[in-house]
C-alpha cells in the first residue's frame, strides 16, 4: 500500500473506532417523536458528576483523534491539521450524538458534542508541540538517538495515571451520587490505620524506572546527574502526594502507605541513574545500548501488564472471560463511570509510545519479519493473552488496540520528524564463509 494510502486508511481505522465504541449496542429505534424528545434532552443537558466522568472519557477518546489526523497529515504542515481535525472532529461527534437520539439505551447531549471537540482539539495541539520538540532536537545529544522527553516523557504520564488511579485500588468507597467533597472526606476517614498489608511492593520497579528516565531529561539538557537527581526527588515527592489524595475526590482510597512507597521508589530510580547513568553509556554505546533499552523496557512493560503476578486459580475465570465485551473497542470501559475508565487509556497509550519511538531508529532488523514494530506488537499481544492466566487481570482486545497506538504514534512522530534508522539493535548473526 503506498505511503499515502496507509496515512488515509490510518485515520479511516481510528474514526471506525470512535463510531464502533460510540454506537455499539445502540438499539436503533425509528420513532421520530422520541428522537424529538431526545433531541430536546440532548440540547437542554444538566451537567453532574457523571457527565464530568464521561466527558473525561470523550476527550481521551477524541484526543487520540486528534493526535491521529496530526501525525497523517497528507501535506506534512502538522499545523495546519489542527483546524481540519478539530472540525473533523466536531462533525463526527455531531453525527454519533444525532444517532444517539433514536436509541432507547444511549443518552445523546450536547455536553458530549463540546467535550469531544475538544479532546479533537487538546489531541492535535498537543501532537503538533510533540511534534516540534521531537524535529528540533533532530542532530542534538541523546542517549537513546531519540530525545529522552519524548520516550521518558510518554513513561512519566503513565505513572501519573496509576498514582491518580492506581489499578488495585480503584474500587468506590461511597456510592454514586455524593459530591467530591463527601468523598474525600470519606477516603480520609478510612486511610488510617496504616497496614503492611497495603504497601503496592510492585509500585517500586514501576515508580522507580520513573525517576530513572525523569533524570534523563534533565541530564540530556546539560545538567549534571547529581543536580537532576536532586531536582527529580524533590519534585516527586509533593507530586505524588497530591496525586494520592486526589484519590479521595474521586472516591478511591486514599493509603499513605503506597504514597511513601511511590515517593521513595522515585528517589531511589533518580540516585540509582545518578550512580551508574555516566558508567552504562560509557559502556554500551550504539546498538548494545539500544538493545539493553528495549529488553529492559520490554520487562517493564510485561511487568506492568501481568501484575500481580499470581496465575488464576481455576480453568472457569479463563473461560468466563470470553464474552462480547471484551472483544468490542471500549465497551468494558465504558461499564464503568469513573476516572479510571479515562485514565487507563491515557496509561496504556502512554506506555507503549517510548518502544514505538525508540525502534523507530533502532528497529530490531532493518528488513524482514523482525523489523519496524513487528516485535513490539508480537509483545503486546502475548502480554494481552496472557491477561487470561493472570489473577485479577483480564482479557480485553480494547488494551491491545490502545497498545497499537501508542506503539505506532511513537513510531510515527520519530520518522516523520526526520529521524532515520541508525542500524539494527538485533542484527542477525554473520553467517559462516568457512567451507568443509
Amino acid at each position: 500500500m503506498p505511503p499515502r494510502h496507509q496515512l488515509v486508511a490510518a485515520r479511516i481505522a481510528y474514526v471506525a473506532i470512535v463510531v464502533l465504541a460510540t454506537l455499539a449496542d445502540l438499539n436503533f429505534s425509528p420513532d421520530l417523536a422520541a428522537a424529538g424528545e431526545r433531541l430536546a434532552r440532548a440540547l437542554s443537558p444538566s451537567v453532574g458528576w457523571r457527565d464530568a466522568i464521561d466527558g473525561l472519557r470523550n476527550e481521551a477518546l477524541f484526543a487520540g483523534l486528534g493526535a491521529v489526523w496530526v501525525v497523517t497529515s497528507l501535506t506534512g504542515y502538522a499545523r495546519s491539521e489542527v483546524g481540519r481535525a478539530t472540525l473533523a472532529g466536531a462533525v463526527l461527534s455531531v453525527l454519533v450524538e444525532g444517532a444517539q437520539c433514536f436509541s432507547s439505551l444511549r443518552t445523546a447531549s450536547l455536553v458530549d458534542v463540546a467535550t469531544n471537540t475538544t479532546g479533537v482539539l487538546l489531541g492535535a495541539t498537543g501532537t503538533v508541540v510533540v511534534l516540534w520538540r521531537v524535529r528540533s532536537a533532530r542532530g542534538a545529544r541523546s542517549y537513546f538517538g531519540v530525545p529522552a522527553l519524548l520516550v521518558s516523557g510518554s513513561y512519566l504520564v503513565a505513572v501519573l495515571c496509576e498514582a491518580l488511579t492506581p489499578l488495585f485500588r480503584s474500587n468506590f468507597l461511597v456510592s454514586d451520587g455524593v459530591g467530591p467533597g463527601y468523598r474525600f472526606a470519606v477516603a480520609l476517614d478510612r486511610a488510617l490505620p496504616l497496614s503492611i498489608a497495603e504497601i503496592p511492593l510492585l509500585d517500586v520497579p514501576l515508580f522507580g524506572a520513573a525517576g530513572f528516565f525523569a533524570v534523563l531529561v534533565f541530564a540530556e539538557g546539560g545538567r549534571s546527574l547529581g543536580k537532576s537527581a536532586l531536582a527529580v526527588t524533590l519534585a516527586a515527592g509533593p507530586a505524588l502526594v497530591v496525586a494520592h489524595l486526589l484519590h479521595g475526590f474521586f472516591g478511591l482510597p486514599i493509603r499513605f502507605e503506597a504514597a511513601a512507597v511511590d515517593v521513595i521508589a522515585v528517589g531511589l530510580g533518580a540516585w540509582l541513574a545518578q550512580r551508574w547513568l555516566a558508567a552504562a553509556t560509557q559502556r554500551l554505546r550504539g546498538p548494545e545500548r539500544a538493545r539493553a533499552l528495549i529488553g529492559a523496557y520490554a520487562g517493564l512493560l510485561v511487568l506492568w501488564g501481568w501484575r500481580p503476578l499470581l496465575p488464576v486459580a481455576t480453568l472457569r475465570e479463563i473461560t468466563d472471560q470470553f464474552t462480547a465485551v471484551r472483544f468490542i473497542p471500549l465497551a468494558s470501559l465504558a461499564e464503568r463511570v469513573d476516572v479510571f475508565s479515562a485514565a487507563h487509556v491515557v496509561q496504556q497509550f502512554a506506555l507503549y509510545v517510548p518502544l514505538g519511538a525508540v525502534l523507530a531508529v533502532w528497529p530490531c532488523r532493518s528488513q524482514g519479519r523482525w523489523s519496524d514494530l513487528r516485535p513490539a506488537l508480537a509483545l503486546a499481544g502475548i502480554i494481552e493473552i496472557g491477561h487470561l492466566v493472570i489473577s485479577d487481570r483480564f482479557f480485553d482486545v480494547t488494551n491491545a488496540m490502545i497498545a497499537v497506538a501508542g506503539l505506532a504514534m511513537g513510531w510515527i512522530v520519530v520518522r516523520r520528524s526526520g529521524y532515520t534508522p541508525y542500524g539494527e539493535s538485533f542484527p542477525a548473526p554473520a553467517r559462516s564463509t568457512r567451507r568443509g
